[in-house]
């Protein structure tokens, strides 16, 4: 694999998780640390907008202000600026008023999550076109910072040859498979496939885990069709730092098998990804970008298919 280097300036138009609907909701302002920017995001009546986090007079943080109505106001010098579209609604050091506006990008709402990119709200129905159909609610959700580029933040989530690796994962596992029906050796290889591809995903199949890996630009999907669907986003916060957000809803329509398998996500995964996954993906990270001596193979078909799809065409 050749060297790269993130460019993040070339993925304007790539939608990546700001907050849950329900916590905006709540606090109706949050600061964002996302692509390399500062941003405050608001949720406006349910129309959640996007923007620089920096006051158009001064720049002081709007997230040190308060939101008033249909307003946020600068704790600076008390100018306030529509939530709605960012232009300046009261200047009350001036006895001439001066025309100015925050610097806004575009939000939507899918499913329980609020999105943004670093383009223009009128580009809301291509983008959301760029995240799966149905974006989950009512999961169960763990955040985690990564230390590394989103690309490998995101094949973490999907990389079924690493999990029996994991230190105090291996009964788990081997448990896991003698409940399931495919005779899959715990460490042996995971040849993976390309059953399908167009502009929103990529789907691939692991015939020998019983396992269908849907990938987006920024989200990634692994289902085993019976109990389990998770839905991983990520947020590049910069070139080498990625906010990973792992969504888990179970399938089964039976109350014991929910509470049963949310436990287990709540002990086991969120555990695993606060760990070696954390842990693995940062020291890999430096060499990983080098390309140096890095050699994907068909375990590695995820990462290789999103690279080749949607991130090495930016950076050529």
């Amino acid at each position: 694999m050749k060297p790269f280097e993130l460019d993040l300036s070339r993925f304007g138009d790539l939608p990546f998780p700001v907050a849950t609907v329900r916590e905006l909701r709540a606090a109706k302002m949050l600061k964002v640390r996302a692509m390399d920017r500062q941003l405050v995001v608001l949720w406006n009546d349910g129309a959640p907008r996007l923007f620089a986090d920096s006051c158009a007079h001064l720049g002081l943080p709007l997230t040190l202000g308060t939101v008033e109505g249909s307003a946020v106001r600068c704790r600076y010098h008390g100018w306030a600026f529509s939530t709605d579209d960012g232009q300046v609604v009261d200047q009350p050091t001036l006895r001439k008023p001066q025309p100015c506006a925050l610097e806004r990008f575009g939000a939507l709402i899918a499913g329980g999550l609020v999105f943004g990119w670093m383009g223009e709200q009128a580009e809301q129905d291509a983008v959301r076109a760029r995240l799966p159909e149905e974006v989950l609610d009512g999961f169960s959700l763990f955040r985690v910072t990564f230390r590394c580029p989103f690309p490998l933040a995101l094949f973490s989530s999907v990389d079924y040859a690493h999990f029996p690796f994991h230190t105090g994962y291996s009964p788990f596992y081997k448990l896991y498979g003698m409940l399931r029906s495919n005779d899959h050796a715990p460490g042996s290889a995971f040849p993976t496939r390309v059953v399908a591809e167009d502009d929103r995903r990529i789907t691939l199949r692991i015939d020998d885990a019983d396992r269908e890996i849907r990938m987006y630009v920024t989200a990634a999907e692994m289902d085993d069709a019976s109990v389990n669907f998770f839905q991983t986003y990520v947020t590049p916060v910069s070139a080498t730092e990625t906010l990973y957000w792992e969504c888990y809803r179970p399938r089964s329509s039976n109350p014991l098998i929910n509470l049963a398998a949310r436990a287990t996500f709540r002990v086991v995964t969120t555990r695993l990804l606060n760990g070696e996954d954390r842990v693995w993906t940062a020291a890999a990270a430096p060499n990983f970008a080098q390309g140096a001596n890095i050699h994907l193979s068909e375990n590695d078909l995820p990462l290789g298919a999103h690279l080749r799809k949607w991130v090495l065409p930016r950076l050529s």
